[in-house]
C-alpha cells in the first residue's frame, strides 16, 4: 500500500492531490512534485465508458483501474469510491479491495444508489443512521492502519448547509480519519467548515466550471484549515477540451502542423514513462547475466 497518505496528513502543510484519469498523468503529476494524486469515479467513468458518472462502475471496475494508477506511481493515491457498492457488508468488502489493491484512502458519500455526480441535479442522499453505519462498517473493514477513510457528505445539494455540518461531526464520531462536505454554496460556507469540524482533517474539492466560487487559491484554503485539496475534474476537462481542438483541426485542414508546437516532446514523454530507467535495467541484467557465464568458463 501506498501508506505515506497518513504520514503526510501528520506532518504540517497542505496536500494537494491532483485528478489524475489515467497512469500517465498519474505519473506527471508525480514528476513535476506532487505529493499526491486523486482517482475522481466522474473521470473514470468517462475514461473507461464514454459515460457520466451516474453509478454504472462497480466496484470489481473502479478497483481494477485504480491497482493500474497505484503501479505507475510511488506516491500516494486518494480514490473515489462511491457509495461503498451497496450495504454494510458491501463497504466492508469495498474497503478490503482498494486496500489490497494498494490505495492509500478511499472516500465513501452519503448518496443513494445509484448515485451520481454531486455537481448534477437531483442528487439524494440516505438517512444520516444509514450514512453513519456505512462510515462505522468501513473503518472496522480497514485492517492497515494506515489506510485512511475519508465521509463524505453531499447533503448541501439536496437538504441545507446546516445538516451537512451535522453528518460531518457524525462521521467523524464514527471514525473517519477526514471529512469532505460536498457541494458548498458559498465562499462563506467553505470558511465556515474548519470551523465547525476541528476534529479531524478536511479534505476540500475544487471544481472551476461547476462551482466557480471553490476555484480559491491554495494559501487562502490552507489558512482557512483544509488539509486535502483535490482538483477533481481539471485535468480531464483540460484533457476533452485539447482533444477535442486536435481532432477539429485534423477534421477541418487535414495536418496537425499547427498544434505540434503544443505537443509534447516525444523524449520527455517516453522519459516520464520510465523508458530510460527500464533502458537501464535492462542493460544491467544482460551485463550481469554475461558476467556470469564468463565466470562459468
Amino acid at each position: 500500500m501506498k501508506d505515506g497518505l497518513r504520514v503526510l496528513l501528520n506532518e504540517p502543510g497542505l496536500i494537494v492531490a491532483p485528478g489524475c484519469h489515467d497512469a500517465l498523468g498519474a505519473r506527471i503529476a508525480q514528476e513535476l512534485g506532487f505529493k499526491a494524486v486523486y482517482m475522481s469515479g466522474n473521470a473514470t467513468a468517462a475514461v473507461r465508458l464514454g459515460k457520466p458518472d451516474v453509478g454504472l462502475l462497480g466496484l470489481s471496475e473502479m478497483v481494477s483501474y485504480a491497482r493500474g494508477i497505484v503501479s505507475a506511481v510511488s506516491i500516494p493515491v486518494i480514490c473515489d469510491a462511491d457509495t461503498g457498492y451497496g450495504g454494510i457488508n458491501n463497504v466492508s468488502r469495498t474497503v478490503q479491495e482498494y486496500e489490497e489493491a494498494g490505495v492509500a484512502g478511499i472516500h465513501i458519500e452519503d448518496q443513494v444508489m445509484p448515485k451520481k455526480c454531486g455537481a448534477m441535479p437531483g442528487v439524494e442522499v440516505v438517512s444520516i443512521f444509514d450514512a453513519v453505519a456505512r462510515i462505522r462498517a468501513a473503518v472496522k473493514a480497514r485492517s492497515n492502519k494506515d489506510f485512511v477513510i475519508i465521509a463524505r457528505t453531499d447533503a448541501r445539494a439536496t437538504i441545507d448547509f446546516k445538516e451537512a455540518l451535522r453528518r460531518a461531526r457524525a462521521f467523524a464520531e464514527a471514525g473517519a480519519d477526514m471529512v469532505f462536505v460536498e457541494g458548498l454554496r458559498s465562499r462563506s460556507e467553505i470558511e465556515e467548515v474548519p470551523r465547525v469540524i476541528t476534529s479531524v482533517p478536511l479534505l476540500f474539492d475544487i471544481l472551476e466550471k461547476a462551482w466557480p466560487w471553490t476555484d480559491i487559491p491554495l494559501n487562502d484554503l490552507e489558512k482557512m484549515g483544509y488539509k486535502v485539496v483535490i482538483y477533481c475534474l481539471a485535468t480531464t476537462l483540460i484533457y476533452a477540451r485539447a482533444t477535442k481542438n486536435l481532432l477539429s483541426v485534423i477534421k477541418e485542414r487535414g495536418s496537425t502542423s499547427d498544434l505540434v508546437e503544443e505537443m509534447m516532446d516525444l523524449q520527455e514523454y517516453e522519459e516520464i514513462l520510465g523508458l530510460s530507467k527500464m533502458n537501464d535495467r535492462n542493460s544491467k541484467v544482460l551485463s550481469e547475466a554475461s558476467e556470469i557465464l564468463r565466470n562459468l568458463g
